[in-house]
């Protein structure tokens, strides 16, 4: 900025630029001296600088200073915008309710300013939030009232949180009203309806909805196909379930990896893991490379079929085109390797999570070590990784406990099994449903292992 102002190339715009980044960085007494500057070098801030500011305060939790900045505005020279205003009611929403909210769109309506798409959007949005879903249809309706149009996207936002609490009358009569104002649905509209439909199991009414949708002349793409394709698969009809991919890509729509992802994980689930892996090596081809679910899947149908090493390739297939291994692939690995009883890559991997920045361990990850060491007899072991369990602060649960009583009394001690169980019943970590069904299975173990002698 000083190279600027010596050669005297400095103007609003950059000191605004230079404003904006100091705000989002958080720096506030740098963003004041701009501002001293910017005025000592006769330039005025405008609207624009007064809105980086007001938005500058409402991020750091300063309500009062912006509403206080605001004032200083309708005092002075330079008058508040439609986003001074928005910006202003979207924080007094989360701060203080509608209300006080309405009490600023009013006043923004007093002096001459209409509201656009994003006001609305904050106030129908926070309406819903508030779960005043008859307050924001009323509010919708009225707007066409005060000479104010509202575009299909308040009315989308409006329209998912009635589905979503079933209130499916109230939807189609927004619906009518939106026509009526002549507002035509988007491909949002027709998602909203697709996803609802499909949440609801009415998959027939989904995919007269998708018939309809085309027969407006709208394209649907990957957001109106995947939950039909998602229902379908649940359905285990995944034939169909491709044929809608198809149909998508006859559109013109662009299937996404998630409309593959589900196709994949159906095939698996329904033990046609060679055909998922047609289509899966196909994926680059079509322009949807595989991420970390892809791989997962896979990986989780070919070791299911006792296709290990088919199964490890596909992690070391996933390295090597540089995609990161998820919390999914960690413990997806670990529970198979357990399993198998392959112990120590086992405890490798755990340590591997223990080690990492990214994903740390949950209890389910040392349920399945510790299982898995138990099931091998080796209990020292399995105490070790509970211990190293509580040192990162991952709190057993009933399960894990459960897992290593019976693994120390069906390895051969069983009386310490039974003191440890009452112990964690008095400490309330073990419930007496449980301690009963553990003292029962110690005791058949004991007696199997007695006849077997």
């Amino acid at each position: 900025m000083e190279i600027l102002e010596k050669h005297g190339q400095a103007d609003v715009f950059a000191y605004e630029a230079l404003l904006n980044g100091y705000c989002k960085a958080d720096i506030v007494d740098d963003a004041n001296k701009v501002l001293d500057r910017m005025k000592k070098r006769g330039f005025l801030p405008d609207v624009v600088t007064y809105n980086i500011l007001i938005r500058s305060l409402w991020g750091r939790g300063k309500l009062d200073l912006a509403l206080r900045v605001m004032d200083h505005l309708l005092k002075g020279n330079c008058r508040p915008n439609v986003i001074t205003y928005t910006i202003l009611i979207k924080a007094t929403i989360i701060e203080g309710g509608i209300d006080k909210a309405m009490k600023l769109l009013d006043e923004m309506l007093s002096i001459g300013l209409r509201p656009d798409v994003s006001t609305y959007n904050v106030v129908v949005k926070g309406m819903c939030k508030e779960g005043l879903l008859d307050r924001a249809f009323e509010y919708l309706s009225s707007i066409s009232c005060k000479g104010c149009v509202a575009d299909v996207s308040p009315y989308n936002i409006l329209l998912k949180n009635l589905l979503k609490e079933g209130k499916w009358e109230a939807g189609e009569s927004l619906m009518s009203d939106m026509l009526d104002k002549g507002c035509e649905p988007s491909c949002v509209t027709y998602s909203i309806l697709i996803c609802s439909l499909c949440r609801d199991g009415k998959i027939v009414e989904a995919e007269n909805v998708l018939k309809g949708m085309k027969k407006r002349g709208l394209a649907p793409n990957a957001y109106c196909y995947n939950p039909l394709i998602s229902a379908i698969c649940k359905e285990g009809k995944v034939n169909l379930a491709i044929e809608y991919l198809n149909n998508m890509i006859s559109d013109g729509g662009l299937p996404s990896i998630i409309s593959y992802n589900l196709i994949l994980a159906s095939l698996c689930k329904n033990g046609h893991a060679d055909e998922a892996l047609n289509i899966f090596e196909k994926l680059g081809e079509v322009g949807c490379p595989p991420d970390a679910i892809s791989y997962n899947t896979l990986f989780g149908a070919l070791w299911s079929s006792d296709d290990e090493i088919r199964a490890l390739g596909m992690i070391l297939d996933m390295l090597s085109k540089g995609i990161d291994p998820d919390k999914v692939t960690y413990s997806s690995l670990i529970s198979y390797l357990c399993r198998d009883g392959f112990m120590d890559q086992a405890i490798e991997l755990l340590v591997d999570m223990m080690e990492s920045h990214k994903y740390q361990p949950a209890v389910i990850n040392y349920n399945a070590v510790i299982y898995g060491l138990c099931k091998v007899q080796r209990i020292i072991d399995a105490i070790e990784v509970l211990a190293a369990m509580n040192q990162r602060g991952c709190v057993p649960n009933e399960k894990t406990y459960i897992l290593l009583i019976e693994g120390i009394g069906c390895g051969g001690w069983k009386n310490d099994s039974i003191e440890l169980a009452s112990l964690l019943v008095n400490m309330d970590a073990l419930s007496e449903d449980s301690f009963k069904r553990l003292n029962l299975t110690v005791l058949v173990f004991d007696a199997q292992k007695s006849l077997q002698y």
